[in-house]
């Protein structure tokens, strides 16, 4: 039999088991991207940034994790919208394939209502204000290098 040849199996037996702390790099990782889109949602009464939330989940031997909302502007807020949104998408994912209605449309505006206002206008929309896809993109070498870090740790742990 080879020389070391049991110590190196014994070890990577050992390397079997480093699941769970990937699970928990991976869901720190979301948990602070999560964090990041709270901060940088715009605020108007704070729903949409109550609304971001993340899930860990393994399926196979894939860890994931997603940073999503169940806002029902939360889309609009990201991407824009109308005319303005069509010219004003600087930060957004840029394969999103986001399609932006050419035309003006009537809205009524709560804050223009008057008892001689009804206060609906014609609007071209909003521009964007991008809070999840630049939490992701603004801190990819940081999540890597945790990830990596962790991952490292584990295995160094795991074969002394």
């Amino acid at each position: 039999m080879m020389e070391g040849l049991e110590e190196l199996l014994a070890q990577l037996d050992g390397l079997v088991g480093i699941e769970e702390e990937v699970y928990r790099s991976v869901e720190a990782c979301g948990e602070f991207v999560r964090d990041d889109a709270r901060l940088r949602a715009p605020v108007d009464i704070g729903d949409l940034r109550k609304s971001i939330n993340h899930t860990t989940e393994v399926e196979g031997e894939e860890i994931t994790d997603t940073v999503h909302t169940n806002s029902d502007h939360a889309v609009f807020v990201e991407f824009g919208t109308g005319p303005v949104g069509a010219a004003n998408h600087a930060g957004t994912a840029p394969d999103a394939g986001v399609v932006y209605s050419s035309e003006k449309w009537r809205a009524r505006i709560p804050s223009l209502v008057s008892e001689t206002d009804a206060g609906i206008r014609y609007v071209e929309g909003q521009a964007a204000q991008p809070y999840l896809y630049p939490a992701l993109k603004d801190n990819e070498d940081q999540l890597e290098a945790k990830l990596e870090a962790d991952i490292r740790k584990a295995l160094e742990e795991k074969t002394r």
